[in-house]
Parts: structure tokens; C-alpha cells; sequence
């Protein structure tokens, strides 16, 4: 009797060992599901993140194919302005000398005006003098006047 209370006891201690190691099992097959799930939603992620580097890299390969353009336009707008620069500064140039010369030709114009318009004066008072002794002289005498042709002057 004392056996079998002794063998009641130790399958009652295998039965608890049993359990407990069952219940071991059980929470290693649940660990090791959620590791699986885990690893799952982790190649998942990996791979979403593989997509998006490469679309990543595509944009930049893109934005670097525009970046390129963009800079070679750029330096093509720059020469063309500083062209254009250098054609409107030579145009400038041209315009200043011409001022110039123009500003030098209305100068020597107005010197020539001015003493022309002394020698008018100066032939008016002559005239009006010359008119003045005429009237004296056919007032003192009298003249003959003939009509003198027109010879264009």
C-alpha cells in the first residue's frame, strides 16, 4: 500500500511535471508564433522599405537628371544675358559717342547761328544806315532810278 501511494504520489508528480511541462509548451509555441509574426511583419516592413528606397532612388536619379538640366539651362541663360550685356553696353557706348558728337555738331551750329545772326544785324544796321543816307541824298538831289534786272540774289 505504501507502494502505491508512493506510486500515486509520483504520478501525481509526473502528472504536475507533465502539466507544467505542457503549459511550458504551450507558452513556448505562443512565443514562438509571435516571434514568427514578428518576423513576418519585420520582412514585411523590410521589404516595403526595399520598395520605397528604390522609388526613393528613382526620384533622385530623376531630380539629379533635372538638377543637370536645370544648371545647364541656367548656364546657357547666363551667357546669353551677359551677351545681350555686352552687345547693350557696346549699343551705350555707341549712343554716349554719338551724343557726343551731336551735342559737339549742335554747338558748333549754335556758334555759327549766333555769328550769322551778329552778321544779320550788322547788315540790317548797314541797310538802315545805307536808307538813311539814301533819303538824305534824294532829298537833296534828285535821282534817276533805273530798275535793275533780278539776277537771283
Amino acid at each position: 500500500m505504501t507502494e502505491e501511494r508512493n506510486l500515486a504520489a509520483e504520478l501525481s508528480l509526473l502528472a504536475t511535471d507533465v502539466d507544467s511541462l505542457a503549459k511550458a509548451l504551450a507558452q513556448a509555441q505562443a512565443e514562438l508564433e509571435r516571434e514568427r509574426e514578428h518576423h513576418r511583419r519585420e520582412r514585411l516592413q523590410a521589404e516595403e522599405l526595399r520598395q520605397q528606397l528604390r522609388q526613393a532612388r528613382r526620384r533622385a536619379a530623376a531630380a539629379e537628371r533635372e538638377l543637370v538640366k536645370v544648371g545647364a539651362d541656367s548656364d546657357a541663360a547666363v551667357n546669353r544675358a551677359e551677351g545681350k550685356e555686352r552687345e547693350l553696353r557696346e549699343q551705350l557706348d555707341q549712343a554716349r559717342q554719338t551724343i557726343e558728337v551731336l551735342r559737339h555738331e549742335v554747338a558748333q551750329t549754335e556758334n555759327e547761328r549766333t555769328a550769322l545772326e551778329l552778321n544779320l544785324r550788322e547788315v540790317l544796321g548797314n541797310l538802315r544806315e545805307a536808307a538813311r543816307t539814301a533819303n538824305h541824298s534824294t532829298d537833296e538831289s534828285t535821282l534817276v532810278t533805273t530798275h535793275v534786272p533780278d539776277n537771283g540774289w
